[in-house]
């Protein structure tokens, strides 16, 4: 848990809070992808668009489970949204997940109803009205990441505290980060924050990107309780683990719980040398361990969509692009967009094989094959 202190409110003088931050994540695709190793990029047509593949997997923390957790997560085909809320306004008898939520779901029905204007709001704009909003609503405070797609080969991104993203390439040498956010903090283990009058402002301490991409790139956006137990590089054990030699993910729910399911087992790991642990030795702090916390990761690629595809909310799927792709109400593991775990999380040496999870039958939120 982290201690920050966060801004004044008129009931509210320097509240000092121990917080799971919460964290919102765009990405907007346009242009295209920077030459290397003979980049093969998607190219849009009048008759096509583009959108994202894409699953989640929640993990609370263990003495959050009943409330949910606090993190949030809201996605559709063309925006990627991750919440890590602020888990001290518990201590003043507030459920700080409520803000998480709404402030990620209102980001994305803000984002579906301004797209099609002829001057949309700016991801700035967009986070920035979703947390007055939400703040009106529900007290809390949250880290904010947010991730929109716009075309075919580039990512604008919006990132806000402590959560964040990476974007992985498959080259002739194995996979690569080609980038991975850095956390935005006042100093460590106090990230940026919104939430309304006790938060930062979006236009001051938002860190803005935009990304090219190339066919076949994969996306992974997590809460901090992912990034504070692994470095970016080590996904790639989930990652090769489900993807074809045509740079086909089969399953993203697949890669999603085997990153979630390591970072929960370290992050109880008490002589883990964890991320969080290297990064307290160089600010002269002693830790020692992983850090057990609320887990939120969603993993998506960019694909093809004909204009007359209707399925633009969360877990919309491509018609193709590439044409074996599979579409998201088709993965073999999870078939909801989001998956929130209530119950026992096994290890990710548990998951199927690959050869094992392509003979499958989905598994439903209640964890049983569906007929």
């Amino acid at each position: 848990m982290k201690s920050s202190i966060l801004r004044q409110g008129h009931f509210f003088s320097l509240l000092l809070l121990s917080w799971t931050c919460c964290c919102c994540f765009f990405v907007a695709v346009h242009g295209s992808a920077p030459v290397a190793e003979s980049p093969e990029l998607l190219e849009e047509t009048s008759s096509e668009t583009f959108k994202f593949v894409h699953k989640t997997v929640i993990i609370p923390h263990d003495q959050k489970k009943h409330r949910g957790g606090e993190d949030a997560a809201a996605t559709s085909d063309q925006l990627l949204v991750v919440a890590d809320g602020v888990g001290g306004w518990a201590n003043k008898g507030v459920n700080p997940g409520l803000y998480s939520r709404l402030l990620t779901k209102t980001i994305v029905e803000m984002f579906e109803k301004d797209k099609e204007k002829q001057s949309p709001l700016s991801l700035s704009e967009i986070v920035e009205q979703a947390n007055q909003y939400a703040a009106s609503q529900h007290l809390g405070s949250a880290t904010c990441t947010a991730v929109r797609l716009t075309g075919p080969n580039t990512l604008q991104t919006l990132n806000i505290g402590d959560s964040g993203y990476s974007i992985h390439r498959r080259t002739s040498s194995g996979l690569n980060v080609v980038f991975a956010s850095e956390p935005g903090q006042k100093q460590f283990n106090f990230p940026h924050q919104i939430g309304g009058k006790y938060g930062d402002v979006v236009a001051e301490v938002a860190d803005h990107h935009t990304h090219s991409l190339q066919k076949g790139d994969i996306l992974v956006v997590y809460s901090d309780g992912v990034s504070d137990n692994l470095h970016p590089q080590e996904y790639h054990e989930c990652i090769d683990r489900y993807l074809t030699a045509d740079g086909i993910v089969v399953s993203y729910s697949l890669v999603a719980d085997c990153i979630a399911r390591q970072a929960y087992v370290l992050g109880k790991d008490k002589q883990f040398d964890s991320p969080f642990a290297q990064g307290a030795r160089l600010v002269g702090k002693r830790y020692m361990g992983g850090k057990h916390d609320d887990i939120t990761v969603t993993v998506a690629q960019v694909a093809r969509s004909s204009h007359n595809d209707s399925s633009s909310k969360s877990g919309g799927s491509p018609s193709s692009a590439p044409s074996n792709q599979p579409e998201d109400k088709d993965d073999p593991h999870y078939t909801e967009s989001i998956f929130i775990y209530t119950g026992p999380v096994p290890s990710k040496e548990d998951l199927p094989s690959m050869e094992e999870v392509l003979h499958r039958k989905p598994v439903s939120a209640m964890g049983e094959e569906e007929l």
